[in-house]
């Protein structure tokens, strides 16, 4: 049986903004201490999108459902996790 390697995590800080038209806005802050200010925010459609977002950011689906309920309560939420190298690469800033 072929073990795979598990994907390095960063951890840090996923904060989510709502917008008045529906749209959510998520940036992660790694916890690297670096402060290198290259977070690069991603957008989703709704929260129902966000919620799956959530998830691929390492948060359980209880968790994700916890914070999709919080961002729609409160317009805004943040949450500590941990996310893959490879999503984690998908919050920053590149320039074109």
């Amino acid at each position: 049986m072929v073990e795979f390697a598990r994907m390095a995590k960063i951890p840090g800080r996923l904060i989510v903004d709502l917008f008045p038209d529906g749209t959510v806005r998520m940036v992660f802050l790694p916890h690297t201490g670096a402060g290198d200010g290259n977070a690069s925010p991603l957008t989703a459609k709704d929260l129902d999108a966000a919620e799956i977002i959530f998830m691929t950011c390492g948060l359980t689906p209880e968790r994700a459902a916890a914070l999709r309920a919080e961002v729609k309560r409160n317009e805004v939420a943040s949450v500590d996790t941990s996310i893959d190298i490879r999503i984690a690469a998908k919050f920053r800033y590149t320039r074109p």
